[in-house]
């Protein structure tokens, strides 16, 4: 799984941890509010609610982003631009030791 997630392009790699971070955000609100029900307490958690809120929306806008990146990446006649250029190279890997890919 690491080598999979060396051979990720930045923004791929980038789209993944905010998904970890929206998740880990979920799972920060659930323990608080399970914490909460433990100590009684029946007021709000603006705490949380003020802080989580717009980072969770800011956080979805970039991951649409990433999406339609990757879509106008991936589309020229039909078959996907990366799919053509694997294609013109008869499938072989190329080796990218000199550069980062881009």
């Amino acid at each position: 799984m690491m080598k999979h997630l060396r051979n990720l392009g930045f923004t791929n790699r980038l789209a993944l941890y905010l998904v970890l971070l929206l998740i880990g955000m979920v799972a920060g609100g659930f323990y608080l509010a399970v914490r909460s029900i433990e100590a009684s307490f029946t007021g709000a958690l603006y705490c949380y609610t003020v802080i989580a809120t717009p980072l969770g929306t800011a956080l979805s806008v970039v991951l649409a982003r990433v999406v339609d990146k990757n879509k106008a990446e991936n589309t020229n006649n039909g078959k996907g631009v990366k799919f053509a250029a694997a294609e013109a190279r008869n499938f072989a890997e190329e080796d990218s030791t000199d550069s980062p890919p881009i």
